[in-house]
């Protein structure tokens, strides 16, 4: 069987990739791996925002 992806929905190609690479995803590890993430975007922000880890005088 052969398929076009262009021809397909992309929400049923997506729902298609993601039912087949589910049963290998650590799902503890994704976990840790999002959560560390957020942390780094927080942490991004503070500093772009000028947050107390900024250095003075940088603008």
């Amino acid at each position: 069987m052969q398929w076009e992806v262009e021809a397909l929905d992309p929400t049923e190609l997506q729902r298609l990739v993601l039912a087949a690479v589910a049963p290998y995803i650590d799902q503890a590890v994704l976990r840790d791996r999002i959560a560390e993430e957020e942390r780094q975007r927080r942490q991004l922000k503070a500093f772009a925002e000028g947050g107390p880890n900024r250095p003075p005088g940088r603008e």
